[in-house]
């Protein structure tokens, strides 16, 4: 939707700055919470000043992140000096760093996050549309995406790794929340292939995610393991309930803690099994050489 209107009260940005398009989600990012809490509950993004950047090269294993975004705090009356930018950036899978700068007026906040635009696209702010094509090396602006914040990720287990039995096994929660941003992020730009296959940092791994063949691949030990997107709607329509997630998240702790025990018992019964043969032999030899013996001793005493 082009900016036809500006709300009341709201100040006027330089003209170079002018967004022409309003095309981001209008949430605070989440990571703001965990920088800062206080802050996060006051503020809310000033329509327009809210940009994700990707750059994404998957022939060299890189697939880097920035968001921007201009934040209005609430609960400052008529100061002008009521905003603030924020920036997060890194890996995708990370949370990467943050920085928040600011209380500022809105107008040196555009300024900020424009500069910052250029510099890691190489474009002028307001010159380029979302899904324009990067110019190289350099980030480009990606679609407008809404992550469905009830979908859940999983992925199928068939060769008993840590004890757990074949079946679907649902990724940590900060896991799944990023791999459905980036599946938001492919739907928006039409599943184009640049944002078809992802980089993931998680940990101490780093996992290469086909989201049109629905596969990750461990890129250190080349494992590749198919993956799905499972719905709560989806999940209601075949009868197995909302409380399917907390089952199999259930399961994925106890697969891990039960197998071990199983198998220590099993050891111990081959063990103990083991054991009994060697006294029966034991024994057995035990028991010919005193046939053996009383034997010969038989023959000295005829002798």
């Amino acid at each position: 939707a082009v900016l036809a209107q500006r709300p009341q009260g709201q100040a006027c940005l330089p003209q170079s700055f002018e967004p022409t398009t309003i095309t981001r989600r209008m949430l605070v990012d989440r990571d703001l919470a965990s920088h800062d809490a206080e802050l996060a509950e006051r503020v809310a993004v000033i329509p327009g000043l809210d940009v994700r950047l990707a750059f994404i090269d998957a022939e060299a294993g890189e697939d880097k992140y920035q968001v921007l975004q201009g934040l209005r705090d609430g609960t400052t009356g008529e100061d002008p000096k009521c905003c603030y930018v924020y920036q997060r950036s890194g890996g995708t899978g990370t949370r990467g760093s943050i920085s928040v700068d600011g209380p500022m007026e809105q107008p040196k906040a555009a300024k900020a996050i424009a500069q910052t635009f250029k510099e890691m696209t190489g474009q002028e702010w307001g010159s380029v549309e979302p899904g324009h094509r990067a110019l190289p090396g350099k980030y480009w602006l990606q679609q407008a995406a809404t992550p469905d914040e009830g979908a859940i990720w999983q992925y199928y287990l068939d060769d008993g790794v840590d004890g757990k039995q074949p079946g679907w096994y649902p990724y940590e929660q900060s896991a799944s929340a990023e791999v459905e941003e980036l599946y938001a992020q492919h739907v928006a730009n039409e599943r184009e292939e640049r944002t078809a296959t992802r980089h993931v940092h998680s940990g101490y791994f780093s996992y290469k995610i086909d989201l049109e063949a629905m596969t990750q691949q461990n890129t250190k030990t080349k494992k590749v393991r198919t993956i799905r997107r499972v719905c709560c709607e989806a999940e209601a329509k075949d009868g197995e309930g909302a409380g399917r997630a907390e089952k199999l998240a259930h399961a994925a702790r106890v697969a891990p803690m039960k197998a071990p025990m199983k198998s220590l018992a099993k050891r111990a019964a081959l063990a103990k099994l083991a054991a009994k043969k060697v006294m029966k032999g034991v024994m057995k030899k035990a028991m010919k050489k005193a046939v053996k013996a009383k034997k010969v001793g038989s023959k000295a005493l005829v002798l």
